[in-house]
């Protein structure tokens, strides 16, 4: 909603209590002590900074926040200690260690391939089997061919 228009529901809110107030013969507030409806009298009948003079008013009865009393005060060093992360790792082997249900071994290979990532650098580098090159020829074609190229025996 856009100013204008609180302002105006504002000046006719404060208009119809004055008219239902002259009618029900109003009495008369007494110092000193007012409720929410006697403080909307003390707001100003301009009709600039209603919304800010009727904040002002509500805010009166409300205590001082800034106030230091039943305030604790915390050492530095315990805040320190509350907030330290604790380490795990002893209760966490132990429990990893004593499980009763241990996997196969072939299970637990596959489930560490499937979960490697696609890169190159998480494949691991596969083990390149040499093979003994067999030859065609015998050991004795081999002397026969010497014998015929070279002509020594």
């Amino acid at each position: 909603m856009s100013a204008a228009l609180i302002r105006k529901g504002l000046d006719l809110d404060l208009m119809s209590e004055d008219v239902r107030g002259k009618r029900q013969g109003r009495k008369q507030a007494i110092p000193g002590s007012s409720s929410g409806t006697d403080r909307v009298g003390l707001v100003n009948t301009n009709k600039k900074g209603i919304r800010k003079q009727l904040q002002r008013i509500h805010g009166q009865r409300k205590t001082n926040k800034a106030t230091v009393k039943g305030k604790i005060v915390k050492s530095a060093l315990e805040e320190f200690w509350k907030k330290k992360a604790a380490d795990h790792t002893e209760e966490n082997l132990k429990y990893m260690l004593g499980s009763k249900f241990l996997t196969e071994s072939s299970v637990t290979q596959r489930v560490l391939t499937h979960s490697r990532g696609r890169k190159a650098k998480d494949r691991p580098e596969k083990k390149k089997v040499k093979k003994e090159v067999k030859s065609v020829f015998s050991e004795s074609e081999f002397r026969k061919f010497e014998r015929e190229y070279f002509g020594t025996s």
